[in-house]
């Protein structure tokens, strides 16, 4: 008879040789705010000296409900439907942009100086469930327009390690990267007046996406870059257990953990699914508040400005 896939494996960790041998997992509070009844989810906000550069990471589950047009400027916002989400959905911004997120796909938005953006379901009695991570670009973001792009799934590389499918979502994991078309059409806007080396946004390779879905109940070696990436790792459904944590998406366990690099164990039940998310900390001061990303409150002031003089655009009703 088959032995069961432990749950708690001891923390057996082997750290890379130039990582800090005094960097361990750490539990990040994950909150759930309050929503309507069609809206729910839970992430991990506010803690951007845990998650630099990430400024938030946050599963939804909307049932037939629309995001209605709201700002957002000095940031990039990543959003990807998971594939078993029973709708699309129509993402605009008030420069233009207009896309169909299917189910699998993900949409990448450098918002850049300030835009209106909303997300409407192409079924209202259906259910979309993703996860959106909002990425600092704070004083470093390309002067100008915002510019939005689809990441297709068949774009994205998937394969198998014995009982657990992999899908890298964007970014790069080890040998395996989004393709560098992909990556070049999100990295392909120069700083102006942010970096004084006059350095590329290049959020888009160095910003890493992870899905992980276990077929079957598996134990396994993790192996986590070392490259000055700073990971966190959130439960999407289900039971895991990482680094020596117990890790579930509902319940009194930990939903969410700051991972150092290395090798961690991981274990997992059939159906659990895993968000690994990757980004290189700026290590800047960083205001967030109303959606907007920036570098001090005079900065934050302005940007409110912009924004309530209409210098970020509107959105009129589809159609009009």
């Amino acid at each position: 008879m088959a032995r069961p896939t432990p749950l708690h494996p001891r923390p057996a960790k082997r750290l890379a040789s130039h990582a800090d041998a005094r960097a361990m997992p750490r539990v990040l509070p994950v909150s759930r705010p309050g929503r309507c009844a069609a809206v729910a989810g839970a992430g991990v906000f506010d803690q951007v000296e845990q998650t630099d550069p990430f400024l938030s990471i946050d599963i939804f589950r909307r049932h037939g409900a629309s995001i209605p047009p709201h700002p957002h400027a000095g940031c990039t916002v990543a959003t990807y439907l998971f594939p078993d989400s029973t709708t699309a959905m129509r993402c605009r911004h008030a420069h233009g942009g207009d896309d169909v997120v299917r189910p699998g796909d993900l949409l990448w938005l450098d918002t850049n100086c300030g835009t209106v953006h909303e997300e409407l379901p192409e079924h209202a009695g259906a259910i979309a469930r993703g996860v959106r991570m909002i990425v600092n670009r704070a004083g470093r973001h390309a002067h100008g327009a915002p510019a939005q792009t689809v990441v297709r799934a068949d774009a994205m590389p998937h394969w198998r390690e014995g009982a657990l499918a992999l899908t890298l979502v964007c970014g790069q994991w080890h040998e395996r990267r989004v393709p560098r078309e992909v990556q070049e059409m999100h990295a392909s806007h120069e700083i102006r007046g942010g970096s004084e080396k006059g350095e590329r946004n290049d959020v888009g390779e160095r910003t890493t996406l992870l899905q992980l879905d276990w077929q079957e109940d598996d134990l396994r070696t993790l192996r986590v870059p070392c490259d000055g990436r700073r990971w966190i790792a959130l439960m999407v459904r289900g039971d895991a257990a990482l680094a020596g944590h117990a890790l579930r998406a509902e319940g009194g366990a930990a939903q969410a953990l700051a991972l150092p690099p290395g090798e961690w164990q991981l274990a997992g039940r059939a159906g659990t699914r895993l968000l690994l998310a990757g980004g290189e900390p700026l290590g800047e001061p960083v205001v967030y508040r109303g959606n907007f990303a920036a570098r001090d409150e005079s900065d934050l002031v302005a940007l409110t400005r912009r924004y309530q003089q209409g210098a970020m655009g509107t959105l009129t009703c589809p159609g009009e």
